[in-house]
């Protein structure tokens, strides 16, 4: 499918979106750089290069940190509190809600903003940099957590292959990214929202890609689910608004500052997943389709 001057194409093995053409993230490093990127005032504007960042990520803040405390819930049923990284941490919240659960969490995130606020206003141990160049001891890291972050990097492969270098062996890896393979995603195809924020989102993975993925890297996938936040209704309408700009603008100026749109619920469209695996230290054979194509990228 075409997104813009942009085509994704679709493995026939797992059902992983992934761009055709190769970009590098010192690309699109500008889209991530400021405050902007977390409130974004264009996010719905096509003709301004919107869909990208986040309506107002720092407004959303405690509905974040239950999902990520969701998330945390889950990773503690095979790995007891201990010595957490967050990858691509931005301001902070993952490591907050880490923190209050007894685990030792640090973040590592490449927004100079981001890492100031959750140092700064947070006092949360979040580094400017990125996996790759964080300086950390072999099998060190008791659990790494990546939320909506692989769908951002040219080289995912590297980026799980570093992730299973720190991990000690029976530590956790949890991923949370948008599904390419689910029924709501592919209904909506060029009109579904994670599309539309190239090339900001380079890899949609499939529940089955991200699985061959990680098994190659001495993973073994412990189970996954779908998730969804709690929400506004004047959020909603602002996430509407890359599948019916007409719809989703007549809404948000009608919510925005009304009680209505205010009133919160909780909100699982299933475009989204979280995947969890355990460090067992062995490489498996490389998997068929895009999983195995992108050893080589």
């Amino acid at each position: 499918m075409r997104v813009r001057n942009y085509e994704f194409r679709r493995c026939s093995a797992c059902r992983t979106l992934f761009l055709g053409q190769g970009i590098d993230e010192a690309e699109t490093s500008h889209l991530y750089a400021g405050p902007s990127y977390f409130a974004n005032p264009d996010f719905d504007s096509a003709e301004s290069g919107g869909y990208h960042g986040y309506l107002d990520y720092m407004e959303d803040r405690e509905p974040i940190e239950e999902k990520f405390e969701r998330v945390l819930e889950r990773i503690e049923r095979w790995q007891a509190p201990g010595s957490l990284l967050d990858v691509g941490a931005g301001p902070g919240f993952m490591v907050s809600a880490a923190a209050r659960r007894g685990w030792t969490p640090q973040g590592i995130e490449i927004n100079p903003w981001a890492v100031e606020f959750a140092s700064s206003k947070l006092g949360l141990d979040v580094r400017l940099g990125t996996l790759e160049s964080l300086e950390a001891q072999p099998a060190a890291i008791d659990a790494v957590t990546m939320m909506d972050l692989i769908e951002h990097v040219s080289r995912p492969d590297a980026l799980v292959a570093r992730a299973a270098e720190i991990t000690k062996p029976g530590g956790v890896l949890a991923i949370l990214t948008p599904d390419a393979g689910s029924p709501v995603s592919r209904l909506l195809g060029r009109r579904w929202p994670e599309v539309k924020r190239v090339p900001e989102h380079l890899i949609l993975f499939s529940v089955s890609g991200l699985s061959a993925l990680l098994s190659r890297h001495g993973y073994e996938v412990l189970e996954w689910h779908s998730i969804g936040k709690r929400s506004s209704l004047a959020t909603l309408a602002a996430d509407v608004s890359p599948i019916a700009p007409s719809l989703g603008n007549r809404l948000r100026t009608r919510l925005t500052g009304s009680r209505i749109g205010e009133h919160q619920f909780e909100l699982d469209p299933r475009t989204k997943f979280c995947l969890y695996a355990r460090q067992i230290g062995a490489r498996s054979e490389p998997e068929s389709g895009l999983a195995n194509s992108l050893q080589s990228r």
